[in-house]
């Protein structure tokens, strides 16, 4: 019955326009019931921050797509997975563990259903758009073109043509049939976010990091228009199902509504306190949807877009601070006893930051650090987005930037991030901050394996005795750290 207590990455509307699916960086899924404003299920089956979540059009099934490298697609009418011998999930082979049995080596970031539901495209960190049959959960087709992260995916209304958008800057259309390039849209000088299509096939939208949003001819991928009137990164885009009506939202905490004929801004809407994430019209255009990091969903009527009103908000909760050392140790402990062994990893130039001894100013290492990767701030603020962990959001933007210079499959060799932070100022005076405790997060670091992954970095640092989550949250966490460490394994959650 409560609402989320992260940040809100995507909204969508069930079908029936009764119901509102969302999902958070809090690892849940929320259908809301718009009669009562308040959740009506709540999917607890994700092991990360669960970035799209959408719904078929017949309305009978929704797919997830999570930082923890899995699709997942529920029956709703049992709101169970689908295919439970086969666990409904996308990626894994059944009854595997291992690493190279996972199909997406890195977060899956946006997922959607073909017209007839009997496909599923799914976008992800691993740089490729992928085509799964939902009757065997088989990958059928790969698109690969893209040379950065993908942030979105979407047939086109009749299904013959899917739109993928990256953080390489483009967007591409593919042709279904034989995964033939058609076009590729080029003009942003930052990230694409979010591409969609007009409800008629005709229009693509794009919004991006360069805080524009732009409107191509789907035929032959020439620029419409250049809309600006953002004044951060815009961060996702929706055509309303009547023409010539898109809405925008971003980073600057404001949705847009534009009039696609001429380009014009219609009007601006500011109730958000933070970042608006996501945004979805109903199927009769007159109601629109906006997820943000405030935790809330708001509603509005846009039957008149020139005056839209706000309806009711879906508000989320701030999150209980307990004491955290209990539950880390809980999975500290049960790491110890499954005995896991960490994999072997090619460092290239960085094999000498695995020596205890190695030396601040090694050139190598300098060099790298100051490398400037144009998309390392996107790609860092797909791994925070959220102050969930208790580190302030810029702060978790530095580090977690630092993080994917070094990362290679998730992981990155612990002596050299250590050092290579060392090098930074407001890094190093981080590496230094100590708990009640009096140890540092060097010190936390160090106690690590050879190679450490990002949530193992954001423990380090987080601020000692904090656990930012409420209290179901932590039973979970400590009952899973139980199950493990007396049967191993991961808890299949529940609904």
């Amino acid at each position: 019955r409560f609402g989320h207590t992260a940040g809100v990455l995507h909204v969508s509307f069930h079908p029936s326009s009764r119901i509102i699916v969302s999902c958070s960086a809090d690892q849940r899924v929320k259908l809301w019931d718009l009669s009562t404003q308040e959740p009506k299920a709540t999917f607890h089956k994700h092991d990360g921050w669960v970035y799209s979540c959408t719904v078929s059009h017949m309305g009978g099934m929704m797919a997830t797509a999570c930082a923890d490298q899995m699709v997942r697609i529920f029956d709703l009418s049992t709101m169970h997975l689908l295919r439970p011998e086969k666990r409904g999930m996308l990626g894994r082979r059944l009854g595997s563990r291992d690493k190279e049995s996972i199909s997406f080596k890195g977060p899956v970031l946006s997922v959607d259903f073909s017209p007839e539901d009997s496909w599923l495209c799914v976008g992800s960190a691993d740089k490729r758009v992928t085509l799964w049959r939902v009757s065997d959960g088989e990958c059928y087709q790969t698109f690969d073109g893209h040379s950065d992260w993908i942030s979105s995916v979407r047939f086109s209304p009749d299904g013959m043509m899917i739109l993928s958008g990256s953080y390489d800057g483009t967007a591409k259309v593919w042709r279904v049939s034989d995964s033939h390039l058609a076009h590729t849209l080029e003009g942003h000088t930052n990230f694409v976010s979010a591409a969609e299509w007009g409800q008629k096939g005709q229009l693509i939208a794009t919004a991006s990091g360069d805080h524009t949003v732009r409107l191509w001819e789907a035929e032959d991928g020439k620029e419409v228009h250049n809309l600006q009137g953002h004044t951060s990164w815009v961060l996702d885009v929706a055509f309303a199902p009547r023409e010539h009506l898109l809405a925008s939202c971003g980073a600057d905490n404001v949705v847009i509504l534009w009039d696609t004929r001429s380009g014009t801004l219609l009007s601006t809407l500011r109730d958000h306190r933070d970042w608006v994430e996501s945004l979805a019209f109903d199927p009769t255009g007159n109601m629109l949807a906006t997820g943000s990091h405030d935790r809330n969903i708001i509603l509005w009527d846009v039957a008149d877009s020139a005056m839209p009103t706000r309806r009711l908000t879906l508000r989320g909760r701030r999150t209980v601070p307990l004491f955290s050392w209990i539950y880390y140790s809980l999975i500290d402990v049960s790491n110890w006893l499954l005995n896991r062994e960490s994999e072997q990893h090619d460092v290239d130039i960085l094999e000498v930051a695995m020596d205890d001894n190695f030396a601040n100013d090694d050139p190598r290492i300098a060099e790298l650090v100051a490398t400037d990767d144009e998309h390392l701030a996107e790609r860092a603020m797909a791994l925070v987005r959220d102050d969930i962990h208790g580190i302030d959001v810029q702060d978790q933007v530095l580090l977690a930037t630092m993080f994917l210079k070094f990362a290679d499959d998730g992981e990155v060799p612990k002596n050299a991030f250590i050092n290579a932070c060392s090098m930074d100022p407001r890094l190093s005076k981080m590496l230094t901050e100590v708990d009640s405790n009096n140890v540092s997060a060097e010190q936390r670091l160090r106690m690590h394996d050879n190679f450490i992954d990002w949530t193992q970095v954001l423990h380090c640092f987080e601020p000692a005795h904090e656990f930012e989550g409420h209290a179901d949250s932590f039973a979970e966490g400590v009952g899973e750290g139980l199950r493990r460490m007396v049967f191993g394994g991961t808890m299949t959650g529940r609904v």
